[in-house]
């Protein structure tokens, strides 16, 4: 099956594969196999709650109960749920692409964000920095703030590892609440391992374990950080973490 783009009519997904695509106010993607999603459930809240603040007033869960019931049951998929600037609910149906446990990273020259909390509206930008990345050799392009900071990656949220402590960018940071992130945090925190926000430059975290987290791929390892600092990988924790992160999958729900 190729791509699919289905728009909500008010009472079913027409299909308009095909069709100009339109700047979006929300955009929420997720990896979907064999009718199974990690934080499924997540992931329809966060749509609802961004666009909610991008100012829609009616109800989307008709839509997206129609969205859970044509979701494919087989096979391997990233789908994205979007609210477009023209207020119209629209499903792409996409399969996925290669997932991978490993990534490269290099540092975006600029910050081109104009809605770094919300998922959906910098979506062309971010993907235009992270081709720059891939011209320079690596996967993600990791964006600084002003200051020099950390915030965020391109397509993925970081997380680093300095000695038992694990931490994230704060949330002053100004970057999307990551459900990805958000799982993470729940297990380690059941395992008895604090989660800390702190604000890091690339410097600070030489020689340090650095993880790149999304949806798509779940929580990668970074190899390296092209004219960055020094990373030390931990394959035993890299593996610890995907392999409870993959024991979260929730099943679709059945509806009628």
């Amino acid at each position: 099956m190729d791509v699919l783009r289905l728009r909500w009519n008010g009472s079913v997904l027409v299909d308009i594969t095909g069709a100009p695509e339109i700047p979006l106010y929300v955009g929420d993607s997720f990896f979907l196999e064999d009718g199974k999603v990690v934080g499924y459930q997540r992931h329809l809240e966060r749509f609802i709650s961004s666009s909610q603040r991008q100012g829609l007033v009616r109800s989307v869960d008709t839509f997206l109960e129609k969205v859970t019931a044509t979701l494919p049951r087989e096979g391997s998929w990233f789908p994205r749920i979007d609210l477009t600037e023209r207020g119209e609910l629209e499903l792409w149906i996409r399969p996925a692409p290669p997932r991978k446990e490993t990534i490269v990273l290099t540092t975006s020259a600029t910050d081109p964000r104009r809605e770094p909390t919300i998922k959906g509206p910098d979506i062309p930008a971010l993907n235009e920095i992270r081709v720059q990345a891939e011209e320079q050799g690596a996967d993600d392009a990791v964006i600084l703030d002003a200051q020099g900071r950390i915030v965020d990656g391109s397509t993925t949220c970081l997380v680093w590892v300095e000695g038992e402590r694990v931490v994230i960018p704060p949330l002053e940071a100004l970057r999307v609440d990551s459900i990805t992130v958000s799982i993470l945090k729940d297990f380690l925190r059941a395992q008895g391992t604090s989660v800390e926000e702190r604000w890091a430059t690339p410097a600070d975290i030489q020689g340090c374990e650095l993880y790149a987290l999304n949806a798509l791929h779940g929580i990668r390892s970074a190899l390296s950080w092209v004219n960055g600092p020094t990373l030390r990988v931990n394959h035993e924790r890299l593996n610890q973490w995907r392999n409870i992160y993959a024991g979260q999958t929730e099943k679709l729900p059945v509806t009628s």
